[in-house]
């Protein structure tokens, strides 16, 4: 046999062998890493389902195709069981049909995702969801942006010669009010939430949003907090345009109750798993299941609400409150929250009234706009800018 023969295959050999060896080493390395992840799940290992979801919301789509990332669990899923364990996980991350960037990208988002994955021993767990990955933010960022809104509009006046106070400095001539003379600039059905008429009227939204907000975050993640948010304070303006006039609005009540609305919408979906071992003797697990967390955002609401409702129609001289924007950011949270919150284990019905909720909502909204366009009861609309100087 030729020299130059024996010689590749010694240096072909010498190759596969040191191939064979990486390999070896990079199954050892995911092993040792992703075991503890893995490991909380027992032998049944983390049911497809939620890891794809756990994947999507932790951003891997973003540089995944969603399509590709759907064949390669696929693939992973050696025995069909719609479940991934350590091995067939491995076997995945460590073939030839992942390619490089993929095994990075995947490798650095899988470890938060799998966290995020309560085990179905711990299902019926609510107080389980509770994690910090990724950390509730979204409150965070728009109660910052509402102090510094109000800071803004606040040293703008008093070089206008106005004092902001305890209960008054909105700046009424601000693009981002509600004015109902001015309901085509349709923003201001959002925007209005970044005022606020004085500092108590700032503070008071902020612990009622933080109070109410972060615990959501913690288990049903900014995304579904943030689309609540928006859509409570949508829906509290639009109710309030429908109910009063010619007053003009600002103030996030509506996302806030928005937020009382979603508790309540995760009670009623989830009131077997808030229950979990609630009369074991833990006085934190009794705190926290359905029928008091239900009492205290009933008394809540109907409380402030009644507050309300008496400054406005028989305390003279007292700031008019939107009431209608408080109902209707909290049905909206309600009506909304029930299909979009996390639902520990969905039942049927629960999905249906999901569905019948979601087109109620979107009925009413329907409903606001066709009222804003053809009701002839408005003031008089005011086309001037919006912005003197």
């Amino acid at each position: 046999m030729p020299v130059a023969g024996r010689r590749e295959r010694r240096a072909g050999s010498r190759e596969e062998v040191a191939m064979e060896e990486r390999r070896s080493e990079l199954i050892r390395e995911m092993e040792d890493r992703f075991r503890p992840m893995f490991d909380k799940h027992g032998r049944q290992g983390v049911p497809l389902k939620d890891l794809r979801e756990e994947l999507e919301e932790e951003g891997l789509t973003e540089s995944i195709a969603p399509e590709r990332l759907d064949e390669l669990l696929r693939r992973a899923d050696q025995d069909g069981d719609k479940r991934i364990r350590l091995g067939e996980f491995v076997r995945m991350m460590t073939g030839d049909y992942v390619q490089e960037h993929e095994r990075k990208k995947i490798g650095g988002i899988l470890g938060a995702a799998i966290a995020n994955i309560v085990p179905q021993s711990m299902r019926e767990d609510f107080i389980a969801h509770y994690n910090c990955k990724p950390p509730p933010i979204f409150m965070i960022f728009i109660s910052i942006a509402e102090i510094v809104v109000f800071i803004v509009y606040a040293e703008e006046q008093k070089s206008r010669g106005v004092a902001t106070t305890a209960t008054t400095g909105v700046p009424l001539y601000s693009p981002l009010l509600y004015k109902p003379d001015r309901r085509y600039e349709a923003w201001r059905f959002v925007t209005y939430m970044l005022l606020h008429q004085g500092y108590i009227h700032l503070i008071s939204n902020l612990i009622f949003q933080l109070l109410l907000g972060l615990p959501l975050e913690l288990v049903h993640k900014f995304w579904r907090v943030f689309l609540i948010y928006v859509l409570g304070v949508l829906a509290g303006s639009l109710a309030h345009s429908v109910t009063d006039h010619s007053v003009s609005l600002c103030g996030a009540s509506g996302g806030c109750y928005a937020l009382i609305g979603a508790h309540i919408a995760s009670i009623i979906t989830n009131w077997k798993e808030m229950n979990y071992k609630c009369c074991d003797g833990s006085i934190v697990r009794f705190l926290l299941s359905a029928p008091v967390r239900l009492t205290v955002f009933l008394v809540l609401s109907i409380g402030d609400t009644s507050v309300a409702v008496y400054r406005r129609f028989f305390e003279e001289g007292a700031t008019k409150i939107g009431i209608s924007a408080h109902i209707g950011g909290m049905l909206a949270g309600l009506l909304v929250g029930i299909p979009l919150l996390k639902n520990v284990n969905e039942l049927t019905w629960e999905k249906r009234l999901g569905w019948v909720s979601l087109v109620i909502y979107l009925l009413f909204t329907a409903f606001c706009m066709f009222f804003n366009g053809l009701y002839t009861g408005y003031p008089e609309t005011d086309w001037t800018s919006c912005c003197p100087a």
